[in-house]
C-alpha cells in the first residue's frame, strides 16, 4: 500500500497547471487550490516583492491572515528570506529572533516554512504555516521548495509572454505606421487623397466580411486573412511613386503610350514590396498579401486586365476584392479630370461588368451590401 502522503500525480499536476498559467493570478489560483492540502499545512501565502515591501497577494488558510496587505520587508519573515535568498524553517515562531512577533499576534501560526521564489534576486516567496509548534517534515519542506522552483519558472514564462506580447504590439503599431507612411508617398503625387486610402481599406473589409458570412470564398477568408487584407489595402497603389508627373498628373485622357506607362505602377508596386521582403530575409503574410494586391488589383475576370492578363480565380482573392473597392471609389469620387458619379450609377456599372471586369460571385455580394459602401464613402468624405 502506498503510504506516501504527497501523491506524485497530484504534485505533478500542480506543477503542470502552474506551467500553463498565463498570468500571476493564474499561478496564485493554482497554489490556492492545491498547495496547502498537498503539504498538509494549515495555511499558505503567496508573497510578492514590491521594492522594500512584501505584498501578501493571496493565501489559503484555516483563518484570515494578511491577504492584500503590504508590509515593510523588515516586518515579515518573507522579507528576511528574500533579502538573504534562504529557505527558512521555524518550528516555534515564539523562539526565533527573525520573526516580527507583532505581525503574528492574534493568528493561528505557531510554526512555518518560507521558500524564496527564485534564489537569486527573489521575486516573491511562499509561506506555509502550521497551528502547532512543531518542526515541519522534511518531505513537506522539500515539496514546498519544488513548488517554489516551479512558481519561479512559471513567473519567468509569464514575464516572457508579456514581453513578447508587448513587442508584438509595438511591432504591429510600427508596421501600421509604416504602411500609412508608404501609402502617403503615392497619395502626395496623385489626385487621390488619404481618405481614398481609408475608404478602400474599409470597402475591402466590408466586402470580405460579407463574402465570408454568405459562404462565398469563405475558406480563403478567415478572420486573420480579412485582417491582413484590411491592413495591406493602403499599399495597393504604392507603385504610382514611380510614375512620371507628366503621366500621373495629366488632367485629360492618356494616350496609348502614356497608358502603358501608367499600367506599370502595378509591377512597380510588386517590385517595391518584393524588395522589402528580400531585405527582411523572408516573406511575411502581411507583405505577401500587400504584394499580391498591388500587383493584381487591375487584373480582370475575363483576362483582359494588366499586368499579366490573369483570368478568373487565377487572380488572387485580394486583387479581386480590391478591384471592386478601387473602382467604386474612383467612380463616386471627384477628380480634376472628371466629376463624381452617383452611388447608384457606380453600382450599376460594377454590376454590369460582372463576369468581364469583376468576379461575378463578388459582385453579387457587393450588390447586396452596396449601401454599406455608400456609408463608408460618406464617413470619409474628401470635402470639409
Amino acid at each position: 500500500m502506498n503510504q506516501n502522503p504527497f501523491p506524485v500525480n497530484r504534485v505533478d499536476d500542480l506543477i503542470l497547471q502552474m506551467s500553463m498559467a498565463r498570468g500571476i493570478d493564474g499561478i496564485m489560483a493554482v497554489l490556492r487550490q492545491s498547495a496547502r492540502d498537498l503539504i498538509g499545512a494549515d495555511g499558505v501565502s503567496f508573497v510578492l516583492r514590491e521594492n522594500d515591501r512584501c505584498y501578501y497577494a493571496d493565501d489559503d488558510a484555516v483563518a484570515p491572515l494578511w491577504r492584500d496587505r503590504r508590509l515593510p520587508s523588515e516586518s515579515c519573515i518573507s522579507g528576511w528570506a528574500m533579502k538573504h535568498g534562504e529557505l527558512v524553517v521555524i518550528e516555534d515562531i515564539a523562539r526565533d529572533d527573525r520573526i516580527p512577533h507583532a505581525a503574528y499576534q492574534g493568528t493561528f501560526v505557531k510554526s512555518l516554512v518560507v521558500v524564496p521564489v527564485r534564489k537569486e534576486d527573489p521575486v516573491g516567496a511562499i509561506e506555509a504555516y502550521w497551528a502547532k509548534a512543531e518542526r515541519p517534515s522534511e518531505e513537506a519542506v522539500r515539496l514546498l521548495q519544488q513548488i517554489a522552483n516551479s512558481a519561479a519558472v512559471a513567473m519567468t514564462n509569464v514575464a516572457l509572454i508579456n514581453a513578447l506580447a508587448a513587442a508584438k504590439e509595438e511591432a504591429a503599431r510600427a508596421r501600421d505606421a509604416l504602411i500609412l507612411a508608404m501609402a502617403s508617398l503615392a497619395e502626395t503625387r496623385d489626385y487621390e487623397t488619404g481618405n481614398h486610402i481609408r475608404r478602400t481599406q474599409h470597402y475591402v473589409r466590408a466586402l470580405a466580411e460579407a463574402l465570408k458570412e454568405q459562404g462565398v470564398y469563405a475558406e480563403e477568408l478567415s478572420d486573420e486573412a480579412i485582417d491582413l487584407l484590411h491592413k495591406s489595402a493602403p499599399l495597393h497603389d504604392i507603385g504610382k511613386v514611380g510614375i512620371p508627373d507628366s503621366v500621373l498628373l495629366k488632367p485629360g485622357k492618356l494616350d496609348a503610350k502614356e497608358y502603358e506607362v501608367m499600367k506599370s505602377h502595378a509591377e512597380l508596386g510588386r517590385a517595391a514590396i518584393a524588395t522589402a521582403e528580400r531585405y527582411m530575409g523572408s516573406a511575411t503574410p502581411f507583405l505577401s498579401v500587400a504584394r499580391e494586391i498591388a500587383h493584381t488589383h487591375h487584373e480582370k475576370w475575363n483576362g483582359t486586365g494588366y499586368p499579366r492578363g490573369l483570368q478568373g480565380e487565377d487572380i488572387p482573392i485580394g486583387g479581386r476584392i480590391m478591384a471592386i473597392a478601387d473602382a467604386y471609389d474612383a467612380l463616386v469620387s471627384e477628380r480634376i479630370y472628371k466629376p463624381a458619379m452617383s452611388h447608384d450609377e457606380a453600382v450599376d456599372i460594377i454590376v454590369r461588368d460582372a463576369g468581364t471586369h469583376f468576379d461575378p460571385g463578388l459582385v453579387e455580394v457587393f450588390a447586396k451590401i452596396a449601401p454599406r459602401f455608400k456609408e463608408i464613402h460618406g464617413q470619409f468624405t474628401d470635402k470639409e
